[in-house]
């Protein structure tokens, strides 16, 4: 099934509060827009991307700006496992980064050596 989603809009608190208090499912991403977490609403899209702000280190750390997109669905949780679904067929079986069981293996820093 394909969802209506909108327009791809910064995770912001005045981004969030024009959401509606109905169920959906919602996907953030980077700037490039590499999705980083496909959610779902079980009743207001609004209190739960609203909880995202509050917790950005459940999305993914050190990512920059985020963005999102929404889509209002009556079956949230049924829409979010179609799109996991469809995510893990367009990446060989793996999850959204922020939805992976194991954290991603941090970059090693470079250090310059002063000579």
């Amino acid at each position: 099934m394909t969802h209506a989603f909108s327009t791809w809009k910064p995770l912001d608190a005045g981004e969030v509060t024009l959401l509606p208090d109905s169920p959906g499912v919602f996907e953030i991403a980077t700037l490039v827009r590499n999705v980083l977490f496909i959610g779902a609403a079980s009743e207001s899209l609004a209190t739960t991307l609203a909880s995202q702000l509050d917790t950005p280190a459940a999305v993914h750390a050190r990512v920059g700006r985020l963005y999102f997109r929404y889509a209002s669905v009556e079956e949230s949780e049924q829409a979010q496992a179609e799109l996991l679904a469809r995510y893990r067929d367009r990446h060989a079986g793996t999850l959204p980064p922020a939805q992976s069981s194991s954290p991603a293996t941090p970059r090693p820093q470079r250090h310059l050596k002063a000579v």
